[in-house]
C-alpha cells in the first residue's frame, strides 16, 4: 500500500497536469475560433479557382496510373492532439504502398510538419524528397502556399497530391487527398477553348495552374490548422476529465489512508497511557 506522503505527492501531481490541460484547452479554444475564421474565408476562393480547373487536371478514378506521384503529406509540429498525424500518417502509408503497387516508379512525398515525419521515418522514410519542420508556427500564409508549389512544381511528375486533414466538425475530421494532373494536360487540344486568352494561352495556362496549385495547399493547409487545433482542445478536455475523476479517487483513497493512519496513532497513545 502507498503511504500517505507517497498518495499525496500524486495528488498534487494530478491536480497540477489537470490545471496544465485546463489552460491548453482554453488556449486551443482561442486558437480554433481563429483558425475557423480563416478557414472558412479561404474556402469560397479556393473553391471558385478549383472550379475552373479541377474539371481539366482533376485525377478521376477511370484515368490511367500516372509514371510518377509526388506528393505533399500536411502534418503538425506539435503534438497533444489527438489522432489528427497518426491518421494522416497512416493514410499516406497506405497511398504510397498503393501507387507501387500500381506500378508508380518511387513516389515522393514532401512532408510538412515533424510529426507526420516522425511518423513515418522508421519504416517510410525512402519515400521523402523534402521535409519542412516548424513551417506554420505562426500564420498561415499565402506565400509559405506559393513556396511550397514552387518547390512541388521543381520536380516534374504526372501526378500531385496533398494529403491533409478536412475539418467537418469540432470532434470530425477526415484525411483527404486531393490529387492533380501534371501542367502538361494543359496544353492538350479544346482545353478551355471556350475562353479567350489575352496574351499566349500557354503561358496564361501554366501560371493558372501554379495559382490552382497554391491556393489549394493553402486552403488545406488552414483545414488542417484547424483540425489540429479542435482535436488538440478536444483531447486536453478529456484529459482534464479523467484528471479530474483521478484526483476524486486518490482524494478517497487518501483520506482513507490519513484516517487509518490516525486512528492506528491514537490507539498507540491510549494503549501506552493505559500501560503507565
Amino acid at each position: 500500500m502507498p503511504s500517505v506522503k507517497d498518495l499525496g505527492k500524486r495528488l498534487k501531481s494530478v491536480t497540477s497536469t489537470s490545471k496544465i490541460t485546463k489552460a491548453m484547452k482554453m488556449v486551443a479554444a482561442s486558437k480554433l475560433k481563429k483558425a475557423e475564421t480563416d478557414m472558412a474565408k479561404a474556402r469560397p476562393f479556393a473553391a471558385s479557382v478549383q472550379s475552373l480547373m479541377m474539371p481539366h487536371i482533376g485525377v478521376k478514378e477511370e484515368d490511367e496510373t500516372p509514371s510518377t506521384v509526388l506528393a505533399l503529406a500536411i502534418s503538425s509540429d506539435k503534438g497533444l492532439c489527438g489522432g489528427v498525424n497518426s491518421k494522416m500518417a497512416k493514410e499516406v502509408k497506405l497511398g504510397m504502398e498503393a501507387y507501387v503497387g500500381k506500378g508508380v516508379e518511387s513516389p515522393e512525398v514532401l512532408m510538412l510538419g515533424s510529426k507526420g515525419r516522425d511518423a513515418m521515418t522508421r519504416t517510410h522514410s525512402k519515400f521523402f524528397k523534402t521535409t519542412y519542420d516548424e513551417a506554420y508556427g505562426g500564420k498561415v500564409t499565402f506565400s509559405l502556399a506559393s513556396f511550397l508549389a514552387e518547390q512541388m512544381l521543381a520536380s516534374s511528375a504526372d501526378s500531385y497530391v496533398i494529403y491533409y486533414n478536412k475539418f467537418k466538425s469540432v470532434i470530425n475530421f477526415d484525411v483527404t487527398a486531393l490529387a492533380f494532373k501534371g501542367p502538361e494536360v494543359l496544353g492538350g487540344s479544346g482545353v478551355m477553348d471556350e475562353y479567350e486568352f489575352e496574351g499566349e494561352k500557354e503561358e496564361i495556362l501554366a501560371d493558372l495552374y501554379q495559382f490552382n496549385l497554391a491556393v489549394s495547399i493553402y486552403s488545406c493547409i488552414l483545414e488542417n490548422v484547424t483540425s489540429e487545433q479542435a482535436s488538440r482542445m478536444t483531447a486536453m478536455d478529456s484529459a482534464s476529465t479523467n484528471a479530474s475523476e483521478m484526483i476524486e479517487k486518490l482524494q478517497v483513497q487518501y483520506n482513507r489512508l490519513r484516517q487509518a493512519k490516525i486512528t492506528t496513532e491514537l490507539t498507540e497513545i491510549v494503549a501506552g497511557a493505559e500501560s503507565v
